[in-house]
């Protein structure tokens, strides 16, 4: 069995389109010689497109090439079909639900917001508002600049926390002079597995305005450690968690900076209430759910294969 997550690996570094395509008609070859000693190919579709192609003809064909081939395809977000039906069509049949689990238990977690403060070098008392993860141009850190400058004028001592690594590393300078307040607690590096709580802890809310996005690990890692998540409207995620009170949403246009300032001065506020709730969700489907959730896929497809035998 082959299991396909992202896309953009298969063209990735490529020179020019020449080679993109080249990649992308071996990629096919691969998927075909799988297929045709009898094995499955599943692919879970965490994107409608990738985040920053280079070669945005050739990504499609990629995708519509793993569509052809698929056994089984993966739907997390419940509007998978719906929002990439604009870039490539899924054969209904072959879509199966998967739910994106929380991350209970994936991080090591003392499960102390001070010591976790202390050990990062946050001030203890003051508001937060958390980067947490890689630091992408399509992530709009530009953007949560703003707001938090923006967000600073009515909260007092406001204090915004980044971690990640930039990527591409030529980002580095641009980063660190967007970076460069005085109210920003910063490490531009990967975040390792054992301190990732520790940046999850430290802050209050963990902003994630995020262009182009249909499903977001960030968000369920936020609400897994009881952190309140802000996205833009209009977005498939935005959509499917409409109803949870943990994840406040606000308006992409006409003035992103502000309209995100304002939702993070509301996420501050009733953040007990929030974390009950995202507490709640977050425990509701676990990593060993969704693990034996995908075992009885796999299952599926060995009961089928013994079937056709």
């Amino acid at each position: 069995m082959l299991h396909v997550h992202w896309t953009s690996p298969v063209t990735s570094g490529c020179q020019d389109a020449d080679e993109a395509w080249a990649k992308a008609a071996r990629f096919e070859d691969v998927l075909t010689g799988v297929r045709s000693r009898g094995a499955d190919v599943i692919w879970t579709v965490h994107n409608s497109i990738a985040h920053e192609a280079d070669h945005m003809d050739v990504e499609l064909a990629v995708a519509k090439t793993l569509a052809r081939h698929a056994t089984r395809i993966i739907r997390i977000n419940p509007a998978t079909i719906e929002e990439t039906a604009a870039y490539y069509t899924l054969p209904p049949e072959k879509v199966v639900d998967l739910p994106h689990s929380s991350y209970l238990g994936v991080y090591p977690d003392g499960g102390d917001d001070v010591a976790s403060r202390e050990r990062i070098g946050v001030p203890q008392g003051v508001p937060t508002v958390g980067f947490i993860g890689q630091i992408r141009a399509y992530k709009g850190l530009d953007v949560l600049c703003r707001a938090v400058e923006i967000a600073a004028r009515t909260v007092p001592d406001l204090t915004f926390v980044v971690a990640g690594k930039v990527v591409p590393a030529e980002d580095h300078q641009t980063v660190e002079a967007m970076l460069s307040a005085s109210n920003i607690v910063k490490r531009l590096e990967f975040v390792e597995t054992a301190d990732f709580s520790d940046w999850m802890r430290a802050s209050d809310v963990v902003a994630l305005p995020y262009r182009r996005i249909l499903n977001s690990g960030s968000l369920l890692a936020a609400g897994t450690f009881g952190r309140t998540a802000l996205i833009p409207e209009g977005t498939p995620i935005a959509r499917q968690f409409a109803e949870q009170p943990w994840v406040v949403t606000y308006p992409p246009e006409p003035d992103e900076p502000a309209a995100l300032a304002a939702a993070i001065v509301e996420a501050l506020e009733g953040r007990e209430e929030r974390r009950r709730a995202a507490h709640l969700y977050t425990r509701a489907y676990t990593p060993y759910d969704m693990s034996r959730d995908y075992l009885r896929l796999l299952e599926s497809l060995a009961d089928a294969a013994e079937l056709a035998a």
